[in-house]
């Protein structure tokens, strides 16, 4: 059957009695049958409790009740905990971790009524950006990004509709610019984080993925406990193109480029910005970053021999971070936010790159970005890690192809313009070259 490729086109033909939750989840399993085996992108698929999930949302369907995830089958990061399913956190370390109560995100799905497809891939403990073994659906020779890589990888090929992922340094959106779907880094402190498993307690966000921008609308809201329907798509009054950040591919620079035009074309006005402090914020974010791992990570010393051997190296750099130097990335940080805090005062949203690169082959350690290598892991987050440090939300939009890999675009908005970030990307998105390559369109 063809399916509805976003969660809004099936909201609307499960609410019009055209398709019935059952239906599109024996669809979605269809779909994962065949392309699971190659993205590897879930670690638990749950079908029986789909299933019960499915059948309790038609009962609610047929009684005449609605709701903006009614229905819909969605996927969770293994981060975040069910009653009665291990939470592995992507780690042998926790492979026998079966949660006993529900993270307060699940509970507010499940209430909704969302069908729970299975608990996605994460990075060991989202302490990366990669998300082995998972793999690209556009390309599975390529990257996924990371840490929510599984979610990405699970919304691109058509597993899913909807997806939970967290944030610490840029973990929604950088899986979500690699594989071509949209994703939130919500406003720090918006949407609960309790019931998962944390990097960095202070910089942590809990946050929606979808295949549009539109899609994260009503996933935000009950993720948040936000009342009300969908905020209509605008176009925002200034738009700031964040200037002086590092070299990025070709293509990524034209899609920030058409992201500009699309907007001065609609009426914004648009201008060039600079965020000085953005360079030093990266290296302050991961200093609390490794300072906070440490702590939590000492609790499992005596099994360090069950991480992998990336994890266990940055957990043992991360244990030299001091007291010191952790106290002092934090004022940076508040400063850093006052400063963003500041631009945001002269333009409404900013626009700037997403991941510099389209996604790179699996096993390179070194990428090439506009002619000059690099760590692939420094660059895949040095245009999203400052967020983390500063709270404010970011959007991430799919933003074209570059010979067949997505790339996209970032938009920040003010703290607490959650909502309306996403009504500003809804607006932008249709403008812009579709980020998922032809095969995974449609479904």
């Amino acid at each position: 059957m063809n399916l509805p490729a976003t969660l809004v086109a099936a909201r609307a033909a499960l609410d019009s009695g055209e398709l019935t939750s059952a239906a599109l989840l024996e669809a979605v399993l269809e779909r994962s049958a065949v392309h699971e085996p190659a993205i590897r992108s879930l670690v638990t698929a749950t079908v029986d409790l789909a299933r019960e999930h499915a059948a309790k949302a038609d009962a609610r369907l047929a009684a005449g009740e609605s709701g903006p995830l009614l229905g819909i089958p969605v996927v969770l990061k293994d981060l975040i905990d069910v009653a009665g399913l291990v939470t592995t956190a992507g780690s042998r370390v926790l492979e026998k971790n079966v949660a006993h109560t529900n993270a307060t995100v699940w509970s507010r799905l499940e209430q909704a009524g969302a069908v729970l497809v299975g608990k996605a891939n994460t990075h060991e403990f989202a302490y990366g950006g990669t998300t082995e073994p998972t793999r690209n659906p556009a390309n599975p020779e390529r990257i996924v990004g990371g840490s929510s890589g599984g979610p990405a990888a699970a919304l691109a090929a058509g597993l899913c509709l909807g997806a939970v992922g967290t944030d610490t340094a840029g973990s929604i959106r950088i899986p979500a610019n690699l594989c071509g779907v949209a994703g939130l880094k919500p406003t720090r402190g918006l949407v609960p984080t309790d019931g998962i498993v944390p990097l960095s307690p202070t910089l942590d966000v809990a946050g929606p993925m979808a295949r549009s921008v539109a899609d994260l609308d009503p996933l935000l809201r009950v993720l948040a406990g936000l009342a009300g329907g969908p905020t209509p798509q605008r176009v925002p009054r200034t738009v700031g193109v964040l200037a002086g950040l590092g070299r990025s591919a070709a293509s990524v620079d034209v899609a920030v480029s058409s992201a500009a035009d699309a907007f001065g074309d609609l009426g914004a006005r648009v201008m060039e910005v600079r965020l000085p402090g953005i360079e030093a914020s990266v290296g302050d974010n991961f200093t609390i970053i490794g300072h906070e791992a440490s702590r939590f990570h000492a609790r499992w010393a005596n099994r360090a021999d069950l991480y992998t051997p990336y994890v266990r190296a940055r957990l043992a750099a991360a244990a030299l971070v001091t007291d010191g130097q952790y106290d002092a990335a934090r004022a940076s940080g508040m400063a850093f936010s006052d400063e963003l805090d500041q631009l945001l005062d002269t333009v409404e949203v900013l626009l700037l790159p997403g991941v510099p690169f389209p996604a790179s082959p699996a096993y390179d350690e070194q990428v090439q970005v506009a002619g000059e290598w690099e760590d692939r892991d420094t660059a895949l987050c040095r245009n999203t890690a400052f967020a983390n440090l500063a709270g404010h939300p970011v959007l991430a939009i799919p933003a074209g192809l570059d010979e067949g890999l997505p790339v996209g675009v970032q938009l920040v908005g003010r703290r607490g313009s959650d909502l309306d970030l996403i009504a500003i990307g809804a607006s932008l998105e249709p403008l812009l070259p579709d980020g998922l390559p032809p095969h995974l369109r449609s479904l």
